[in-house]
């Protein structure tokens, strides 16, 4: 059984992804947490992991019965913590403990760019983060202890949330299914619909996240991708204009010639043309988020300390994103032949191109997290391929490891 159960993967991207709600008892069966409470706590102190914690406070409905408090956190934020009620929040969790990469790895046959993070959320007895929706889709995973969830699946429930709290919570629920989800069982719920999950007794569940970008984000970050270019600081100039009849009025003129700065200026970027967005879409989907990597010393890539070598195996860290497109520059699709096709690579938000010989090979580098010396020798051949690689490792998202030390 995978953790679908009975369903293939075939079966639950046509029937339930973005549809409907699935419960899979046993989808990851005699499954521990590779920490205590306690140790994930001190995750918390001791690591810059985003983190929240939220208190349900007992106060009737008029007050303010919900508090968040954020990252970085003290011992003191958790030894002043009530006996029940409140949960603990760490999102990026495979950044901080990449054997938990192992929850992600069974959801790969969604690519890996709509894959956004893993959280897991601690709660004592009765813990929750209020009735609410979410944006994307999630599977939690029950880990550690017992878990209520309770969901609506109708569309025409209350939508109005608590007023001037920092949380979108629901301010009805009247939920229509139910379930108690206990160690290794899974809920998927698509987006948007509204769910309640609440502890019974101290518990422990892990979320796989998937990213959703709304045309905002990917309209503002393409933007920001060339509008700090010097060309886009040229202003506006109207030598010669005609005197004007009136002083409120923007003339069609004005208008046209204003329009055409910002037509112009978006239309001469290489990412204006639909291929070439493309380029700019495999960058921005493979960006390493937060500071996970280090700062590129120069100097020290130079020197030649982060050159590859052929008799070492080398290991990616499970927050570095890799990606591909295949034949995506147009000046390469006049003629057909093998010779003209292209691979273009992405990792962290840096593009190569290669020849289409390199498919096989890429594609295994996009699966795959632990690379041998022998499957590494065939694309290290290429001079540009090798810099971003050693690049890579300068950086900290790739590193060499010497046999039997596999992680």
């Amino acid at each position: 059984m995978s953790v679908l159960g009975d369903i293939s993967p075939e079966q639950f991207l046509a029937e339930y992804w973005q549809q409907k709600p699935l419960v899979v008892r046993g989808a990851f069966e005699d499954f521990e947490a590779p920490f205590t409470p306690e140790e994930l706590a001190g995750l918390a102190v001791d690591s810059d992991a985003p983190s929240r914690i939220i208190v349900e406070h007992d106060l009737p409905p008029e007050k303010q019965r919900w508090q968040t408090k954020h990252s970085p956190f003290t011992d003191e934020d958790f030894t002043t913590l009530p006996d029940t009620h409140w949960t603990f929040l760490i999102n990026d969790l495979e950044r901080y403990v990449p054997e938990l990469g192992n929850l992600i790895e069974p959801f790969r046959f969604i690519p890996d760019w709509r894959i956004d993070d893993l959280m897991v959320s601690y709660a004592a007895n009765q813990g929750s983060v209020g009735p609410h929706t979410d944006d994307y889709d999630v599977f939690l995973i029950q880990g550690m202890g017992k878990r209520r969830w309770k969901i609506i699946t109708r569309e025409d429930y209350p939508k109005a949330t608590i007023p001037d709290i920092s949380l979108s919570i629901l301010a009805e629920f009247d939920a229509d299914q139910e379930w108690l989800l206990e160690p290794g069982d899974m809920l998927y719920l698509p987006p948007n619909v509204p769910h309640y999950g609440i502890a019974e007794g101290e518990c422990m569940t892990f979320s796989v996240g998937f990213r959703a970008p709304s045309k905002q984000e990917l309209l503002q970050a393409w933007v920001e991708s060339f509008s700090a270019q010097a060309e886009f600081k040229q202003r506006f100039s109207d030598a010669g204009r005609q005197m004007s009849a009136s002083p409120g009025e923007i003339s069609r003129d004005d208008i046209k010639k204003l329009s055409a700065m910002i037509i112009n200026s978006i239309q001469s970027q290489p990412g204006f043309l639909q291929n070439n967005l493309g380029l700019w879409l495999g960058k921005y989907l493979t960006e390493t988020r937060g500071d996970t990597l280090a700062p590129l010393d120069h100097d020290a890539l130079q020197s030649g300390r982060y050159q590859y070598n052929p008799k070492v195996e080398y290991e990616r860290e499970s927050w570095l994103r890799f990606g591909y497109i295949e034949d995506e520059t147009p000046a390469l699709q006049k003629t057909n032949t093998s010779e003209n096709v292209r691979i273009h690579f992405f990792a962290d938000g840096q593009h190569t191109v290669l020849p289409i010989k390199y498919k096989k090979t890429i594609q295994m580098l996009c699966s795959d997290y632990f690379y041998t010396a022998g499957s590494l020798s065939v694309l290290m051949q290429d001079t540009d391929f090798n810099s971003l690689f050693e690049r890579l490792v300068a950086e900290g998202g790739l590193y060499p490891v010497q046999p039997g030390q596999k992680d």
